[in-house]
């Protein structure tokens, strides 16, 4: 139980520190389309947004909305964490709430992966096969993680209320 609550006190940590940066995310993503971004040089997730045209602007703003969703994801894992901690196991929200977590990290992957790929393309002007270990690609591999434990969540439960009626 104490890695458990080491665990829950650094997904609360990461989650108080991200609340602020959620606000201004937000703020960015509104203000890009009115505001001339000019010199402005705005790198998120390793991609420079530094063009002052709307598919830039989309990008950016499509970039701060996949970090809400992987903040969202955050939330939904703090759920499972603190029902865990009082020992509600093989609960239907725990089923559910990892089934969330999981499919917003496959799709927050596979658009983080679409941005990077458009992004290349658009402002460096070209296509490379890189090989190694992809963020993007563990980010999916994450939620499909996660998706996984759902699955196996629930047959766990079943499990244990046929057990249950056995005995």
């Amino acid at each position: 139980m104490k890695k458990l609550n080491v665990l829950k006190a650094i997904v609360d940590l990461l989650w108080i520190f991200s609340m602020p940066i959620v606000i201004i995310i937000i703020g960015i993503s509104i203000a890009v389309f009115f505001v001339d971004l000019g010199d402005l040089n705005i790198k998120m997730n390793s991609i420079n947004f530094t063009n002052d045209t709307l598919l830039s602007k989309i990008l950016l703003s499509v970039s701060a909305l996949n970090y809400l969703l992987i903040i969202t994801a955050l939330y939904f894992f703090r759920k499972v964490l603190h029902l865990f901690i009082r020992v509600k196991i093989f609960e239907e929200t725990v089923i559910i709430y990892f089934k969330k977590t999981g499919n917003l990290l496959a799709f927050s992957g596979i658009i983080s992966l679409l941005i990077s790929f458009t992004s290349k393309i658009y402002f460096q002007h070209k296509v490379s096969l890189e090989f190694g270990l992809n963020q993007h690609l563990v980010i999916i591999c994450l939620g499909l993680f996660f998706l996984t434990l759902s699955e196996i969540f629930k047959i766990a439960k079943n499990t244990k209320q046929e057990n249950d009626l056995t005995i």
